[in-house]
């Protein structure tokens, strides 16, 4: 039995315009807003019930809808990144973004397409699993074509929520795998059982049990422990000067940016004090230009004990760095890997050179960090370095594990404007500390600047927009998870198991009816 001839279908133009809002609706389930966790499962369910009855066609167009709503509205912040800070023109800025946007929205579509040329080689038993399958390879392409971009993944909405457990074995990319097949295994099969003899009691009471079974297994989850604390301490300062994105690059500013830095460091400091973190770019030159100006004060501090850690621009002779430094002492570095295309790097600059005279962004033509991805150590303790949009890539922060005992994110989040994307990228690093089972340290310019414990719950922050500082103790932790272990190499085997699955089932179908005729 076809389970899809019992669904109720309305003309496919009316359907693009629902999924639109359905897929806009999506932007609830992340931060700020992040409403009930089972928003996300619900609106997946109305994606996949919806398409049933659609032509492959059909549904590339009802998924294209679904993902404008989507990525329209979850990364319209891009056009902030262009527009205010790029000193590009209203209409480029807002054309690049659109351009943006609709290439994000190829990845739904494609999802859907695929699914309705496949559905039919297999049973009703293994359609959920075949679309939650070809959903999980479409984020994860979406986080390595041209350098990656894996904002709002469908697995962030359960960041701080029950399925928010399964980020130490599967991350991310499993969380999103289980939403998009749950609830839509349990509607096929409710409705395939509906109109059987007692088949809809069967299949409450089948539905009921499941919901139990997983409720109970996520708890028997979090009792689980696969790391421990190593028994240290880190007592950390966490920096915020608040200095606005238009004026952060002005060389008339740059003393005073530096005398806000060194003030707030060193203001009301606790003697027992470890560490001083600076953002991303705190120091908007390159650290070379202003040595005389930070060595006496970061030396003052070394001696005592305190070390400093600073965003800002290293040099090596050949190429210019995003980077992380150490201000006294060792002077240890951090050089940024993964860089951001556009902001920090043109992509394809034989092709669009020409853009980059519309878009002005301070040092945004940099040199990529590389050699071993290894933690960087101070006070005795391992840190897992990362900055800005590094964060976003599990799969990379993964390698400082198990060595780092601490992660640690620099940032500067006023390119993203003020409404959403910050909140949204807490969250990002809310979820590295869950998949990693590590406290992380994220410091930003203009906020949000958090601590967040190993459970991914935000311990302190400094509010958006605001200027100040906090002091915290930070407990390092040993042990590596499942996660940090595996990577996303589970998700992405069975979700491949499952394709070739369904395609071998599909040539195999052809075959016989070819034979057959």
């Amino acid at each position: 039995m076809d389970s899809s001839k019992a669904l109720p279908t309305m003309p496919v133009k009316w359907l693009c315009l629902m999924l639109l809002l359905v897929g806009a609706l999506m932007v609830l389930t992340f931060a700020p807003y992040s409403m009930h966790w089972s928003l996300a499962f619900v609106l997946l369910f109305v994606l996949y019930q919806s398409i049933q009855h659609l032509t492959p066609k059909q549904g590339f167009w009802a998924g294209w809808c679904f993902g404008f709503g989507y990525f329209g509205l979850s990364v319209n912040w891009v056009y902030n990144s262009i527009y205010m800070f790029g000193s590009a023109t209203a209409p480029l800025a807002a054309a690049v973004t659109l351009l943006f946007v609709l290439v994000m929205t190829v990845f739904p579509a494609v999802t859907v397409w695929a699914y309705l040329r496949l559905k039919n080689a297999v049973s009703w038993p293994a359609r959920a699993l075949l679309f939650a399958s070809l959903w999980a390879l479409a984020e994860l392409a979406r986080a390595k074509i041209m350098g990656g971009f894996p904002w709002a993944l469908i697995g962030y909405s359960q960041t701080t929520a029950h399925f928010g457990e399964l980020a130490p074995w599967v991350g991310v990319y499993g969380i999103g795998f289980v939403i998009a097949l749950l609830p839509n295994f349990l509607g096929d099969f409710v409705r395939y059982q509906w109109h059987k003899s007692l088949g809809r009691w069967v299949a409450l009471v089948c539905v009921g049990l499941i919901s139990v079974g997983v409720a109970l297994g996520l708890g028997q989850l979090k009792n689980i422990e696969q790391s421990t604390e190593k028994g240290t301490r880190l007592n950390v300062r966490l920096v915020q000067a608040n200095i606005k994105q238009e004026l952060k690059f002005s060389r008339e500013r740059l003393q005073s940016s530096l005398e806000q830095y060194t003030r707030l460091s060193v203001q009301d400091l606790p003697p027992a004090t470890d560490i001083i973190i600076w953002p991303e770019t705190a120091i908007p030159t390159f650290f070379a230009n202003v040595e005389n100006v930070i060595e006496p004060f970061a030396n003052n501090l070394h001696a005592g004990g305190i070390e400093v850690l600073a965003g800002g621009f290293y040099s090596d002779g050949q190429s210019s760095y995003n980077s992380v430094r150490q201000l006294a002492g060792e002077k240890a570095l951090y050089q940024k890997r993964h860089l951001v295309p556009f902001g920090e790097y043109m992509p394809f600059r034989f092709m669009l050179n020409w853009l980059a005279a519309y878009i002005d962004i301070p040092m945004s033509d940099l040199g990529r960090g590389s050699g071993p991805n290894l933690p960087l150590t101070l006070k005795g303790e391992p840190l897992g370095l990362s900055i800005c949009y590094e964060d976003v890539f599990g799969e990379e922060m993964r390698e400082h594990l198990p060595e780092a005992t601490v992660l640690v994110n620099v940032s500067n989040d006023a390119w993203f404007g003020e409404k959403i994307a910050p909140y949204q990228h807490q969250q990002k690093a809310q979820m590295r500390a869950r998949e990693m089972l590590r406290p992380m340290i994220r410091v930003t310019n203009t906020g949000v600047t958090s601590v967040i414990n190993y459970q991914g719950q935000i311990q302190h922050s400094i509010a958006h927009n605001t200027q100040g500082f906090i002091d915290v103790t930070v407990y390092p932790r040993l042990g590596a998870s499942v996660y940090a272990q595996t990577g996303n190499w589970p998700v992405f085997i069975v979700a491949m198991i499952v394709l070739l699955g369904a395609l071998l089932f599909r040539f195999a179908g052809k075959s016989a009816t070819h034979t057959g005729h």
